[in-house]
């Protein structure tokens, strides 16, 4: 098994999709100052499921996907694929595997083989619920059984692990084009060398920091290259099973306590529902015996009662009958009231129009009289106007007279005077 092709799409300073071919035993990554070997590293240390973005120098996971440049804009996926060839090991066929085997492996705790003494003491795999990659995920062909006959636990010749970024945040993980979590790839890469914290992968001051490195720190790759790493992680993965089974018997126990007290409260009800029940049924008969003598004595009252209700019921015929004729006597009265009451209106309208007339004749007679006074005075003005100008028509004839005196006498002169100018002229 060798990592075969690194391919990289939008993954930091690599916009455009670039591939390196690994066709030699390549031990490592050179060149000068801002090439990108750094980005190199971070991209197969992202893609083995390196989750912290400062081990990957950045602020924040979006800051590998490539941000734009002053001729480019920024991609919307940062894209990384590992391709390893993963070749059948010299010396060993592969058989086709049945389905037997694969259910076998799968009871025995994620696929691997276990010898059937050890089966029952190897726990099964826990994943964490509150991590994304405890998600199920599609069958991505893992196959404990082909391990050691393989370098990868997958029976194809090729394996291709490709992890996604896309710009909203969300992320995917692929094997050989198949959705698979975060789990699914360590579990691929377990006892290979192959991680992101794995020593297969030195970068730059690394060397120094192992160097540096505290025993513990040291520990961690020495289990890893000894093949000792896998059983670490099932024996953290069977003490959290174990916590986990611990709180679920707790709580069992606790439900088991709760039970034990509902089933005492629960027989000390049930003596009281049978005793309730013999009371109930006394109680029943007791209450037989007063319904049947109170039937008796209700059904003798009720004889007596039926015949008093005949009576009543002829009286009652009786009663209607003379109301029957009183209704109709009072019907009668109505109608003859009624009538009485319309003559009664007729005459009352009679008399009222008789009083509107003697009111308007009344009114009709002082306007008449009213008008004759007007008229008498107007007859004694005109009179008094009539002598005035009878007396005003004397006095005019008498200046009549005098003026038509003065007239011939002026007459006379002016012909006196014509006369005379005449003999003056000649």
């Amino acid at each position: 098994m060798r990592l075969a092709k690194l391919t990289l799409l939008g993954f930091k300073s690599f916009a455009d999709k670039t591939e390196f071919t690994f066709d030699r035993a390549i031990t490592g990554v050179v060149g000068p100052n801002g090439c990108g070997k750094s980005n190199v590293v971070d991209a197969i240390k992202w893609v083995l499921g390196e989750r912290s973005s400062k081990a990957l120098r950045g602020t924040e996971m979006l800051d590998v996907i490539f941000a734009g440049s002053a001729g480019r804009k920024p991609m919307g996926m940062a894209s990384v694929v590992l391709t390893f060839e993963n070749p059948v090991e010299a010396g060993v066929a592969v058989s086709a595997v049945t389905a037997a085997e694969e259910a076998e492996a799968g009871a025995n705790g994620g696929g691997e083989e276990v010898a059937p003494e050890t089966a029952a003491a190897v726990p099964e795999p826990i994943a964490d619920s509150r991590l994304p990659d405890a998600e199920p995920s599609e069958d991505v062909g893992i196959n404990m059984a082909v391990r050691g006959k393989r370098g990868l636990p997958i029976d194809t010749d090729t394996v291709e692990v490709e992890r996604r970024l896309y710009r909203d945040g969300t992320s995917e993980y692929l094997i050989n084009s198949r959705k698979a979590r975060l789990k699914d790839i360590r579990d691929l890469f377990l006892d290979t060398g192959i991680g992101a914290d794995a020593y297969s992968i030195i970068e730059q001051g690394k060397v120094d920091a192992m160097l540096l490195a505290s025993p513990m720190e040291r520990r961690v790759v020495f289990e890893e290259a000894a093949g000792v790493a896998k059983y670490r992680q099932r024996r953290l993965e069977a003490e959290r099973k174990l916590d986990r089974t611990e709180t679920n018997l707790t709580l069992a126990r606790e439900q088991l306590e709760s039970t034990e007290r509902r089933l005492r409260i629960v027989k000390g009800q049930a003596a009281k529902a049978k005793q309730f029940k013999a009371l109930d049924g006394e109680l029943r008969a007791v209450k037989m015996t007063l319904a049947c003598e109170q039937f008796d004595e209700l059904h003798q009252r009720l004889m007596g009662l039926t015949s008093r209700l005949a009576e009543l019921d002829g009286e009652r015929h009786a009663a209607a009958a003379q109301l029957t004729a009183i209704e109709t006597a009072k019907q009668e009265a109505e109608l003859t009231r009624h009538e009485a009451a319309d003559e009664l209106r007729r005459v009352e309208s009679q008399l009222q129009n008789a009083r509107h007339e003697e009111q308007a004749a009344q009114q009709r007679s002082r306007s008449a009289q009213q008008s004759a006074e007007s008229v008498k005075r107007a007859m004694e003005n005109d009179a008094a106007q009539l002598e005035q100008l009878t007396q005003r028509v004397e006095q005019l004839a008498v200046a009549q007279r005098d003026a038509a005196e003065q007239i011939a006498g002026l007459s006379e002169a002016l012909q006196s005077a014509e006369r005379g100018l005449e003999q003056a002229g000649a």
